[in-house]
């Protein structure tokens, strides 16, 4: 099923915030159908015709409870994805990382006393990637093209996660937050330094030609505050300092932006959700920035929320995420430059009678990653929950 957005109508939806004034209400939500089908042979929630673009490609053989959330790409025979697997209610699990050589998904080890889960990695060509997480302390590692070495970016202080990296040649960009602050750590070769630090959380980070964006929100979920989205822009000055300095992002109650991307330092997009007060149904958010301001952007999914953002191109924006009407499917959004074009990955999962959780057969959060030099793309996520969580890789091309 695809559905087109014309840029036209897009420009009239945000008149409102592109003016100055209140932003529009969010879109109505649309709740995913929780009943039993009325058929005999049950079906996934929502299902809807699938894009031929997509295939679903084996990962390496990982232990139940398991999920991909971050993922990279140096080229047709070199990517990486992390996440964890073996996850109970009591056990954050231990650490997944998976490489891809060309022909198929393989597993590499970690130690678990060190990471319990790994949430992002970057990579820049097949002698420099990056991952972090958390176990006990906040870890990140580095792959040479020959071994892994791990690090504690702040040492034995316990209140940090890392979550994402984003790899220049210059400088590996680490973000992280705490329980009230959100933190910017550069790597610049030979150690850690402290960049930047702010209230709120941040969630994920990308670097562009001596400029770097780390994007989440302003309140910490364990506040209990509403948050607002938050963006802040490091730029390189003289003598490699970097200044900071907030995006001016439109002001959009329970919105939170878990992925970011540069496709130059004059275009950015950002994606995530809106939480509606008091914990209610999520919808799509996406911001985009021309390197000084911020604008919503609105999409053809009434409900859902984005987890991953890449670009072929200016005029080939790929975003990925769950809709609500139709949430056993990737969903994938795609923008040419005038229109967006909406599609869904294969079904992962159908709906069982007696299934354990009503998200048994959901997509939980994906990440996308394009290849360099290709059009390929990759999706990683997982789908189901708790116990019955699996992960799972999509390939464009």
């Amino acid at each position: 099923m695809r559905t087109r957005l014309p840029i036209a109508a897009a420009c009239l939806l945000m008149a409102a915030a592109c003016g100055g004034g209140e932003p529009a209400a969010p879109p109505p939500a649309v709740p995913p159908s929780g009943s039993a089908p009325a058929t005999p042979a049950p079906v996934a929630t929502g299902e809807t015709d699938a894009s031929p673009e997509w295939r679903v490609v084996p990962g390496a053989r990982t232990r139940p409870s398991s999920a991909l959330l971050d993922v990279a790409a140096t080229g047709p025979g070199d990517a990486w994805a992390v996440g964890y697997e073996r996850a109970a209610e009591d056990d954050e699990g231990r650490p997944t990382l998976q490489h891809w050589d060309g022909e198929r998904w393989r597993l590499t080890r970690l130690d678990p006393a060190e990471v319990v889960h790994l949430e992002g990695v970057d990579a820049r060509d097949p002698r420099d990637a990056w991952v972090v997480g958390h176990g006990r302390y906040a870890y990140a590692a580095h792959w040479d093209g020959a071994r892994w070495t791990g690090h504690r970016p702040f040492g034995v202080a316990a209140e940090y996660n890392l979550t994402d990296v984003a790899v220049t040649r210059e400088v590996t960009w680490l973000v992280a937050h705490s329980g009230t602050q959100g933190q910017v750590v550069a790597w610049d070769g030979q150690a850690f330094r402290r960049a930047f630090q702010a209230d709120g959380y941040f969630q994920a980070v990308t670097a562009s030609k001596g400029h770097v964006w780390a994007v989440g929100a302003d309140a910490a979920v364990s506040s209990g505050t509403p948050s607002t989205p938050m963006v802040w822009h490091g730029k390189a000055e003289k003598g490699g300092a970097y200044s900071w300095q907030r995006g001016r992002t439109p002001d959009v109650p329970g919105g939170v932006l878990q992925a970011v991307w540069a496709v130059s330092p004059t275009d950015i997009w950002a994606v995530g959700s809106v939480t509606a007060p008091g914990g209610g149904a999520k919808t799509p958010l996406v911001l985009r920035s021309d390197g000084e301001a911020w604008w919503q952007v609105p999409v053809p999914v009434a409900a859902g929320e984005l987890g991953g953002v890449t670009a072929l191109a200016a005029d080939d924006v790929f975003i990925t995420g769950v809709d609500a009407a139709h949430s056993g499917q990737v969903l994938i959004l795609r923008f040419d430059g005038g229109a967006w074009d909406t599609s869904y990955g294969p079904l992962l999962r159908r709906e069982q009678e007696n299934q354990q959780y009503p998200q048994s057969d959901d997509v939980g959060r994906t990440a996308v990653a394009q290849v360099p030099g290709t059009s390929r793309l990759w999706v990683a996520g997982a789908v189901g929950w708790g116990d019955e969580e699996d992960d799972f890789f999509l390939r464009r091309g």
